[in-house]
């Protein structure tokens, strides 16, 4: 335990009182959005697709831009004298152990969505993959992990940087005691940030947020009841992912209400070191030397093509490749990037800058783009080198069944499988209990270092998650939940520009303006 840890846990424990008018406008918003959506299940496909049509074809442009200009933003911190800012005064220390640190990044960030798409994410670019290559030649089977790279690499986290930053600055060096995303914009709209404004863009996070999650679970959830289905030979039912989701809602509702130090870092610690160890064992029984190869050849073509990748509409060729992965995908974290600043700025005390931000783009980015790269060179492995038609398994049966054949070829495949689900649900678990705790943040008042929400405000979030999980599992369908993300991350995408001017007139304040021009302190 480090000393900053060690001095948190003996300072008596305070609650802070919910902000009314926060929590009712965030509730009221989340039932009007999912209500119908269990009410209406039956009718409500087909506008959920006709709105995601419009929003992801007529704001590509726009989705693309943001998410360059904040991986532009992230460099120019880490590589400017700005970095070496330390996130605290002088004296401050950091709270947590650095693998702890790394550990809660990581998780916080992936979850177990992770694991579903670097099974699945290859298929869909060897069948159908863009810029109208031909399917399942050898070109796709090149782009196909380059891709997965890119939509999981150093862009989403540097998505996932532009708010963390924000916050860490506005929290630590400005000295005001929220963590909340108004007053992160509080550089731009000055008194306004909190005001009725602040909770406008306090309520419409919370709103985002809850979208994040539950487009999340919504693919966790059943292809956790697919694995048990098939591991124990039993029915793939509603009731089996409806207690499912229940037993997953207890474990993370668990952690969070042991709060922060309790139950968030053990939970990490845990889940990164399951992480570790299940993708070295893929690494080991798979191809490994193929693998590594393979790894470089996809990480060069994604260098290679970084900016073309960055800006693909396919506005002529109209084949919604862009629309229906790289938009989705940016939405995506958009949608989770407030809650991801809003811990990340809260575990960071007594880091600099630079280290903040390098050990969200580079380290975790890096670590994700090593899971996708052995799961896909396993996945290719396994598709034309062993003659598995997982393709044909996913387009008819899909995604769960897919990967529960994959995971069927792996050696010691009944001690595997079971620690596989464990891992799904532990690492899953560690993402969204952090994302109810910082939820329960910003619905609740000023929230220090002595003061954590309360504890039922923690257990509601946790349950409305679940709940927000359900409307979308029955309603059904991936479009439905990726309409999910992308729907309720719009705000977002405006604050994303908002935390970036706020951080540099923050710094034309504390620095002056010549200074950040010509990069000295």
């Amino acid at each position: 335990m480090s000393g900053g840890e060690r001095e948190q846990k003996n300072r008596k424990k305070q609650t802070a009182s919910v902000s009314k008018p926060i929590f009712l406008a965030s509730v009221i918003g989340c039932l009007a959005l999912y209500v119908p959506l269990i009410v209406l299940r039956d009718k409500a496909q087909e506008p959920v697709s006709l709105i995601m049509d419009s929003v992801t074809y007529g704001l590509d442009w726009l989705f693309e831009l943001v998410g360059f200009v904040s991986l532009a933003f992230s460099l120019w911190i880490v590589a400017g004298r700005f970095s070496s800012v330390k996130l605290g005064s002088k004296d401050d220390k950091p709270e947590f152990k650095t693998f702890t640190w790394i550990a809660m990044f990581f998780c916080a960030g992936i979850g177990a969505g992770a694991m579903y798409w670097a099974c699945v994410e290859p298929l869909y670019y060897l069948s159908s993959p863009p810029f109208g290559i031909e399917p399942m030649s050898v070109a796709a089977r090149e782009w196909a992990s380059a891709y997965t790279f890119f939509h999981w690499g150093f862009t989403p986290w540097a998505i996932f940087s532009v708010p963390a930053i924000a916050f860490a600055y506005c929290y630590y060096n400005r000295r005001q005691f929220h963590f909340k995303a108004s007053y992160a914009c509080g550089g731009l709209l000055g008194k306004r940030a909190y005001g009725k404004i602040g909770i406008a863009i306090d309520v419409l996070v919370v709103i985002g947020m809850m979208g994040g999650f539950a487009t999340s679970l919504a693919f966790v959830f059943p292809m956790i009841s697919c694995i048990i289905s098939e591991f124990f030979g039993i029915p793939d039912t509603m009731p089996l992912k409806i207690g499912i989701g229940l037993f997953f809602t207890c474990i993370y509702s668990w952690s969070c209400f042991k709060g922060l130090y309790s139950g968030i870092a053990t939970l990490s610690d845990i889940n990164m070191a399951m992480f570790i160890a299940f993708v070295i064992y893929v690494f080991l029984v798979g191809p490994s030397s193929w693998i590594l190869s393979y790894f470089s050849d996809s990480l060069g073509i994604m260098i290679q093509n970084f900016f073309r990748m960055s800006f693909y509409t396919d506005a002529v060729g109209r084949s919604g490749f862009p629309q229906n992965w790289t938009v989705f995908y940016w939405a995506w974290w958009m949608s989770w990037a407030i809650y991801i600043g809003l811990f990340m700025a809260r575990i960071s005390k007594g880091r600099t800058l630079r280290a903040f931000v390098i050990n969200m783009i580079v380290t975790a980015g890096g670590g994700t783009m090593l899971i996708f790269g052995v799961m896909g060179g396993y996945v290719q492995d396994l598709i034309f080198n062993k003659g598995m038609d997982l393709i044909g398994i996913m387009q008819s049966q899909g995604e769960p069944r897919a990967i529960y054949a994959i995971l069927d070829t792996l050696p010691g495949k009944t001690v595997i499988i079971p620690l596989f689900v464990l891992l799904l649900m532990v690492a899953q678990a560690t993402g969204i209990d952090s994302g109810a705790y910082t939820m329960s943040n910003i619905t609740s008042q000023e929230v220090g270092y002595n003061a954590e929400p309360r504890r039922w405000v923690r257990l509601f979030w946790s349950f409305f998650v679940f709940l927000a999980t359900m409307s979308l599992i029955l309603v059904g369908g991936m479009e439905v939940v990726k309409t999910s993300s992308i729907l309720t991350c719009v705000p977002i995408l405006v604050l994303q520009i908002f935390f970036i001017i706020s951080v540099l007139r923050w710094l034309k304040e504390d620095f002056g303006i010549s200074e950040i021009l010509s990069g000295n302190r």
